[in-house]
């Protein structure tokens, strides 16, 4: 078992290592230069690039004139056909700094030494002169960092492991600064930095109405002191820094206590082990953590965290959170967790939640949970959850629900809840034990209750209402009940049927059923029209004295004629069944009516009459 969890964990880490980005040094360059100094060549590639080279006149001859051509290479490969060997390079932000390569001898001498580099000096404001305090001093080589206090005054302690280091200077609303250093055996290196403010554009603005600002899932993190104010300030000022490492350890980043220390917020880790938690700038293989995973930005491979997974860009891969996984930008891939939500954007892939899963972006995939999911902007795939769903713009794909569907604002495919289903548009099909409604009805609704404001479609049900459908009142006369009230609501396509007749006299009869029907234009001005009724009654010749009643069913068509907009005439056949059940001692049937029947049988059941009928009347 060990050795399998070892074989995966080892193909994450090779798998993501082989898809990071490459950095400053990786861009393709083209330079044919003939005669120029190292420094020429330096500056055309500042200006055919986005990079700034530093480094320390008196360490490199950037005054020796070369001949160069340089042709679909690397600026990598450029410099090292310009310095070979001897040189060295590191990237910082937008920098790449140049650094003398000592021998192996000589490293080997500073080990032996056990030397320590104190960094010691005071940042200023270069235009006021007066202090700045928080700004971060960043050692490039072992990624060691400290933060200089009220007065200005830093101070930083780190092995001597090279002869020549360099320190970045940042503060935010600060210009970054670069410097190169040559220990010469000093234990001390002394150097006061002034730092050049970033002045914005003042422009005259007019008033706007005070809006508010979200606050994203790291500072809603870092507010509550799960990092300490220095790995804060840190990722603040040094945010355009992006290191990656293979593996780091951390207890709990609230003291700066792991590999990384305070620099973690800087960091994208291949492989990551938060004993309690943990904080890094990203994840580009596995992070496990025993409580919780706290990342500035990135995700990409696998998650596990005992409680919580907190994401402040991206996840491409896997999220395993106890309790929940909490990102800000997309994800793609699964999520499994007790509460799963994405706060900002899409999802792409798998959610798995016991209580709720929640997307405010867009979703596309599957989400499954125990209670409820909601999406708050697009759907594509399929939702099923135990109790209710909510999709607050487009549904593409399905909700099933134990309970209720809701989509506003969108197109629906498939609704299928235990008690009702709600969409802003429905193109597909709508299935609910009780109740169903859309604003627009384009496909098909099956439940007790259907209602859409508008549309073409289909509902079936025992009530159907469309508000801007079909609605209609009829008055008619057959040949077994002189009076009949019919109601009519709908769409053309399909409409429900409601009926009401009676006889008087001295053979009263009652009768009261629903139907469904639609109708067809005859001609293009829509005056001459066919209608086609299936209904179903009741029929009580008892003034409802006892609970006997036959069963008359009735297959109408009818050539309807528009006299006016609100008046339609209306005739046509109808083919009639009626069955009877209840019968006395004697064999006479209570509820027997007919029409010069053109087949009269009797069964072990009861008895079935058929006839030719027909209807006339008019319709408002």
């Amino acid at each position: 078992m060990i050795k399998k969890l070892f074989l995966i964990l080892f193909f994450f880490l090779v798998g993501f290592r082989s898809i990071a980005g490459g950095g400053l040094l990786d861009i393709v360059v083209n330079i044919d230069i003939k005669n120029q100094t190292v420094k020429s060549i330096l500056i055309t590639i500042e200006e055919k690039t986005a990079v700034s080279f530093t480094y320390s006149p008196d360490m490199i001859d950037v005054q020796k004139v070369v001949s160069l051509s340089i042709q679909n290479k690397t600026i990598r490969q450029g410099l090292q056909m310009i310095f070979g060997d001897g040189v060295r390079f590191k990237e910082v932000g937008n920098h790449i700094i140049l650094l003398k390569n000592e021998t192996k001898e000589d490293i080997k001498a500073l080990l032996k030494e056990d030397l320590d580099y104190i960094f010691i000096g005071v940042i200023t404001d270069k235009s006021t002169g007066k202090p700045i305090k928080e700004a971060s001093i960043y050692e490039i080589e072992d990624r060691n960092a400290t933060l200089s206090d009220d007065l200005g005054f830093y101070s930083l302690t780190v092995p001597a492991t090279h002869e020549v280091v360099s320190l970045y200077i940042k503060k935010k609303g600060y210009r970054e600064k670069v410097i190169v250093l040559k220990g010469d055996g000093k234990e001390k290196l002394l150097n006061d930095i002034a730092l050049d403010p970033i002045m914005a554009d003042v422009s005259l603005m007019t008033g706007k109405s005070v809006s508010r600002v979200p606050q994203n899932i790291n500072d809603r993190a870092i507010s509550g002191q799960l990092v300490s104010d220095e790995t804060y300030l840190h990722g603040e000022n040094l945010d355009e820094i992006d290191e990656t490492r293979w593996a780091q350890v951390s207890l709990v980043p609230s003291v700066s206590i792991g590999s990384n220390l305070s620099t973690n917020a800087l960091i994208n880790n291949h492989f990551s082990l938060n004993v309690l938690g943990g904080y890094s700038k990203g994840v580009k293989g596995v992070e496990i953590g025993g409580l919780f995973n706290l990342n500035k930005e990135n995700v990409t491979g696998l998650q596990i965290g005992g409680i919580a997974n907190l994401v402040g860009g991206d996840v491409t891969g896997f999220q395993v959170g106890g309790l929940a996984n909490l990102l800000q930008g997309n994800a793609t891939g699964a999520q499994i967790a007790g509460i799963s939500t994405i706060m900002k954007r899409d999802l792409k892939g798998l959610q798995l939640a016991g209580v709720s899963a929640i997307v405010r972006g867009g979703f596309e995939g599957a989400q499954i949970s125990g209670v409820s999911n909601i999406t708050w902007k697009s759907s594509r795939g399929a939702q099923i959850s135990g109790v209710f769903n909510m999709v607050k713009d487009s549904l593409y794909g399905g909700q099933i629900s134990g309970v209720s569907n809701f989509s506003n604002g969108g197109v629906n495919f498939l609704q299928i809840a235990g008690v009702s289903n709600f969409a802003h548009k429905n193109y597909g099909l709508q299935i609910a034990s009780i109740q169903n409604f859309t604003r627009e009805n384009n496909g098909l609704q099956i439940g007790l209750f259907n209602s859409s404001i508008r549309g073409k479609g289909v509902a079936i049900g025992l009530f159907n209402f469309v508000k801007e459908g079909y609605h209609k009142t009829e008055i008619s006369a057959n040949e077994i009940f002189p009076i009949n009230v019919i109601f009519k609501t709908g769409t053309q396509r399909l409409y429900n049927t409601y009926n009401f007749g009676a006889r008087f006299g001295n053979k009263r009869a009652y009768a009261m059923g629903l139907g469904f029907g639609s109708y067809f234009n005859l001609t293009k001005n829509e005056k001459l029209k066919l209608s086609l009724d299936l209904s179903g009654q009741l029929v009580f010749e008892n003034d409802f004295k006892a609970v006997e009643f036959a069963q008359l069913y009735k297959v109408s068509t009818t050539i309807d004629y528009q006299l006016a907009k609100w008046v339609t005439v209306f005739a046509g056949p109808s083919f009639n069944l009626n069955m009877q059940q209840f019968a006395d001692v004697d064999g006479a049937y209570s509820t027997d009516i007919s029409f010069m029947p053109i087949a009269d049988n009797s069964y072990s059941w009861g008895r079935s009459i058929y006839w030719i009928g027909g209807q006339v009347g008019f319709r408002f």
